[in-house]
């Protein structure tokens, strides 16, 4: 329910979990099923859409034929076939100034200011919970504008 004088397209605040009054269009790719399902279902608790991928070359696939109809990716960077960092790359060689957030496993933090630095994405840290991937999904997209 929205709040007494909060602004029209404001974030609607359930419990513990902010509800952005835009659903965004999400792609994931993470090598673990488990993993995407869980995330997917986080993403739709947050009011989000979002695609599941569990290969790199069915991400990088899906983002080529519509990258208009994908407002963020959520990335693994350790993949088979193309990594999460070169698919970041290539999506915004597709489409200009894309936000990607990088969801790392927590055993790679040495590796995250270095792929910040280039400029590839913000990364995070497996697991978050759904209040934690919402705010770093706000902070990316605000960061790209």
């Amino acid at each position: 329910m929205k709040q007494p004088g909060a602004a029209a397209g404001a974030p609607e605040k359930r419990g513990d979990i902010v509800i952005s009054r835009r659903q965004l269009h999400i792609l994931v790719l993470e090598a673990d099923k488990d993993v995407v399902d869980i995330t997917m279902s986080m993403l739709q608790e947050l009011g989000h859409y979002a695609r599941g991928e569990t290969e790199s070359l069915a991400a990088l696939r899906a983002f080529s034929e519509s990258p208009d109809e994908f407002d963020l990716a959520i990335l693994e960077p350790v993949m088979p076939d193309v990594t999460g960092l070169e698919l970041a790359a290539r999506f915004r060689r597709i489409r200009r100034g894309f936000p990607v957030l990088l969801y790392a496993d927590g055993s790679d933090a040495s590796s995250a200011e270095r792929i910040e630095a280039a400029g590839l994405g913000r990364v995070v840290f497996k697991p978050l919970t759904s209040e934690e991937l919402g705010s770093a999904i706000r902070e990316t997209l605000r960061l790209s504008a």
